[in-house]
């Protein structure tokens, strides 16, 4: 989940504007549209304190771009104060032994930068993206909050109840996004993998300064995090200034691995129907838990997610939308949690009638996955998606290569293998698709939400 931080600034940044002239330039055809795999060459070091370092180096715009990510969110929420990792996101904004709360912000935006942060399941990154003579400016204002991180009781209680009112207003705005996490609690019968990344109003309030200084000591730590840096610099220098900021902040206690779900399944919670007086159209939320998954099955998901769900010429969106009209909008696609994954859908409609005709359509799609093969012109077609969506992350801007590079590192402790991902999914038939729908895909593991308007 992405928060964005402070006010948006009516005025076009210094790197806003030279994102702006690089999108010109590929309309132009004065830039490489498709940046070359052979030529992405990541390198990696490590600090006596077990922080991890990734460097790529791209002089290719005057500006760079750091990660800094930790391997904890959600799922290291104790029980009971559900809410913890996405609240310390927040406040590793609100100050440190040399910077004032929310100055952070000044500081970046000052020199014409941007920056943001985001907590998932199990992740936080924070990222800034500056002129390429800054970067000691961000790396100064990263290695501060790790290690000299200020939070008093009156800040805490600021922001517990910043992030309580922000969660009600949100339900106000958006009645159906409760419901995004109800389906998850089903299709994750287990609190550290089924709560809410955003926590209740209950659990957050709950949430002590003890909590969140034991938390902190606890995750962000060296050791549990990468710090990514991409664009317009040098490596050597790169690492003096790191070393610099980074190398005496002391080494933490080391992460402690996935806790295993005890998930207690319940068959009635697998088909309900919600009537809602906030809600003004009819909608299903779908979803599905796929478990037991092999190492070579992440890729043959990817290609099933743009088969079916994926732009306007997938299965689902072409059938329910464009063909038949069951449905106003849908979206959807794979969400990972550790060890598992699923595949959720979400879907709006004018009447009750359409939601359960929609509901028919997309079991049958699901199952035609089983039953029939990938047609081999619609196969290569989402191969070529995935790789033209693959390639442009990794080798593409500053921000998107340094996220997927420290994400695949918390991940899997590794860089990126460009060229034997891409030799992988050359080898990728239609029968992939079908053995892993067989295997995967059983109508008793489908769950379905009906949210229904109350007229």
């Amino acid at each position: 989940m992405e928060k964005r931080i402070g006010k948006e600034s009516r005025r076009p940044t210094w790197v806003g504007l030279m994102l702006l002239l690089a999108v010109l330039c590929l309309r132009a055809g004065l830039w490489p549209a498709q940046p070359n795999p052979q030529n992405f060459n990541p390198v990696s070091f490590r600090l006596k304190n077990g922080l991890t370092v990734i460097v790529v180096e791209d002089s290719s715009l005057p500006v760079i771009t750091a990660v800094m990510a930790y391997g904890v969110g959600s799922v290291n929420d104790p029980e009971g104060k559900d809410g913890l990792a996405y609240l310390m996101q927040n406040l590793m904004f609100q100050g440190s032994e040399n910077v004032g709360p929310l100055q952070h912000l000044n500081y970046v935006q000052n020199v014409g930068g941007e920056l943001n942060a985001a907590t998932t399941f199990d992740k936080t990154f924070f990222y800034e993206t500056v002129p390429s003579n800054q970067l000691g400016l961000v790396l100064w204002l990263e290695a501060d909050r790790l290690h000299f991180l200020r939070v008093t009781e009156a800040i805490l209680a600021r922001e517990k109840e910043n992030l309580v009112r922000n969660e009600d207003k949100r339900y106000l705005q958006e009645p159906f996004s409760r419901y995004f996490f109800l389906i998850d609690q089903i299709l994750y019968p287990d609190f550290r993998y089924g709560h809410s990344l955003t926590g209740s109003a209950e659990s957050i309030r709950s949430i002590s300064l003890e909590d969140v200084l034991r938390f902190y000591r606890k995750y962000y730590v060296p050791n549990n995090a990468v710090l990514c840096l991409s664009g317009d610099l040098k490596l050597a220098r790169a690492r003096e200034l790191v070393a610099r900021y980074f190398e005496t902040i002391p080494r933490g206690e080391e992460a402690e691995p996935y806790p295993q779900p005890e998930f207690i399944p319940s068959l009635s919670a697998r088909d309900q129907v919600m009537v809602d007086p906030m809600v003004s159209s009819p909608a299903l939320q779908f979803g599905i838990r796929l478990d037991n998954l092999r190492p070579e099955d992440g890729l043959v998901l990817r290609l099933m997610e743009q088969i079916l769900v994926q732009g306007g010429t997938s299965r689902l969106v072409g059938r329910l939308v464009k063909k038949e009209r069951l449905a106003l909008f849908l979206n959807g696609g794979l969400e990972e949690r550790g060890q598992f994954q699923s595949l959720k859908i979400f879907l709006l409609a004018n009447t009750q009638v359409m939601v359960e005709r929609a509901r028919k359509v997309l079991a049958d799609e699901l199952n035609r996955l089983k039953t029939e093969m990938i047609p081999e012109r619609e196969f290569i077609k989402a191969k070529n998606i995935y790789k033209f969506n693959y390639l442009n992350q990794i080798t593409g801007n500053n921000l998107s290569r340094a996220l997927a590079l420290a994400d695949l590192y918390l991940k899997e402790g590794r860089v990126p293998d460009v060229v034997g991902e891409l030799s992988r999914l050359e080898k990728l038939t239609p029968y992939a698709i079908l053995a892993l729908a067989r295997r995967q895909i059983r109508e008793e593991k489908f769950c379905f939400l009906t949210i229904l308007p109350r007229y």
